[in-house]
């Protein structure tokens, strides 16, 4: 059994996030500097909750 492989250190990941084009849209594009892992999130999944108005007197 000497040639077992050590699994990588993840999770927790350590991402390296970028951006990129998929079909005409924007996603952040992560990738685990440590296993390589990589995932696509679409930007518009993660812009929404930042223009939620947090005064309930906003819509009045």
């Amino acid at each position: 059994m000497t040639d077992a492989i050590a699994a990588p250190m993840c999770p927790p990941h350590h991402w390296e996030v970028t951006s990129v084009r998929i079909e005409g849209v924007s996603h952040y594009h992560h990738r685990c500097v440590r296993c390589s892992a990589e995932k696509d999130v679409p930007l518009s999944a993660t812009t929404g909750s930042k223009w939620i108005s947090r005064n309930p007197k906003a819509k009045a």
